[in-house]
């Protein structure tokens, strides 16, 4: 593995050889959450929110790691000729999938871990742009893609969400872009990305589409070394199930306030292998905590996912230990740890 100048040396959590097991939750107990999904992009339309203080609290949270990185933010329109996107609720069908991807960075050093991240249905990348910022300035390059059908600039996304069995490849692809500019002198990604380390995270429908591109048989993609899920549920992919037996680190919150039962990330969490945590965050919504939002768990959540990454992606085993306790809040949080 390469090693990133601002970590230590140290391997990723590897994961033993893949196994089969029972397949994913069924589309009947998934369609149940289905209609509040569109909280997690607060609707149709509906603008970005500001920053609040909760994103001083991620910064504070980064700067513990040493002194915060300069950002700069990139955006790349990413076209997958190999496959179609077909036709939504209110577009037509079209020959390709069209990608825009925005990419936070450090703007020098590296090679960094990179980091995807899935916005939900009806969501965007505007929801976390704050928290890309404090991702990227603790030593990750992040891309957020615009899944084609269910951004919320598409009209009647939420119409859309079956197209979640397309995202994964759209990761996937990302991926592969993502990875190609960095080897590319003319790219502004040249020399920032590690090939080695790389992580998905997802909220809500971007939370299925991290369970299925980190485990599912048919879409999973074997380059993913660890995989977070913010207030997410299963959902099946064709031709294939959930493979948890792999020790592919993981990292599940999920607030018990939340209209998408915490059950649906649960279950899978159970039956997966360790390491892994489980986050329950008390009080919490499907949204507040995982967007700019500004929110009592800011600091918690920032802290937590950060010391996962540095410990699965850098090889921080420092880092991996603290995860535990920073997950752990006498009033906001209780954590479970395999």
């Amino acid at each position: 593995m390469t090693t990133r100048g601002r970590r230590g040396d140290g391997e990723p959590a590897a994961g033993a050889a893949r196994r089969r097991s029972r397949p994913g939750a069924a589309w009947a107990a998934a369609a149940l959450a289905l209609a509040v999904l569109g909280a997690c992009g607060g609707g149709d339309g509906e603008p970005a929110p500001e920053a609040g203080a909760g994103d001083e609290a991620g910064a504070a949270a980064s700067a513990e790691h040493g002194t915060p990185l300069e950002v700069d933010v990139t955006t790349e329109t990413f076209v997958d000729t190999t496959r179609p996107t077909p036709a939504g609720a209110e577009t037509p069908a079209r020959p390709d999938r069209t990608i825009v991807t925005r990419i936070t960075h450090p703007t020098s050093g590296g090679p960094y871990p990179l980091l995807v991240l899935c916005h939900g249905a009806s969501g965007h990348p505007d929801e976390y742009t704050e928290t890309m910022r404090v991702w990227a300035a603790d030593g990750f390059v992040v891309a957020a893609p615009h899944f084609p059908l269910t951004n919320r600039d598409v009209p009647s996304a939420l119409s859309n969400v079956p197209d979640v069995v397309n995202q994964p490849g759209d990761v996937s692809f990302v991926i592969d872009q993502v990875l190609a500019a960095s080897e590319d002198p003319s790219s502004p990604l040249h020399g920032l990305v590690d090939p080695e380390a790389v992580g998905v995270v997802g909220h809500s429908l971007g939370g299925a589409t991290t369970w299925a591109v980190a485990f599912d048989t048919a879409t999973r993609d074997d380059r993913v070394d660890s995989a977070v899920v913010f207030a997410g549920l299963t959902m099946p992919m064709p031709g294939g199930e959930l493979d948890l037996d792999s020790g592919l680190p993981l990292l599940v919150l999920h607030g018990d306030a939340d209209d998408v039962p915490l059950e649906l990330d649960l279950e899978p969490f159970e039956r997966a292998a360790p390491p892994k945590w489980f986050v329950t965050l008390h009080g919490a919504d499907h949204r507040v905590a995982f967007t700019d939002d500004e929110s009592p768990y800011d600091e918690l959540v920032t802290r937590t996912v950060l010391d996962f990454w540095h410990g699965t992606l850098d090889g921080d085993d420092e880092a991996l230990a603290r995860v535990a306790e920073d997950a752990s809040h006498p009033t906001l949080s209780t954590v479970r740890h395999e």
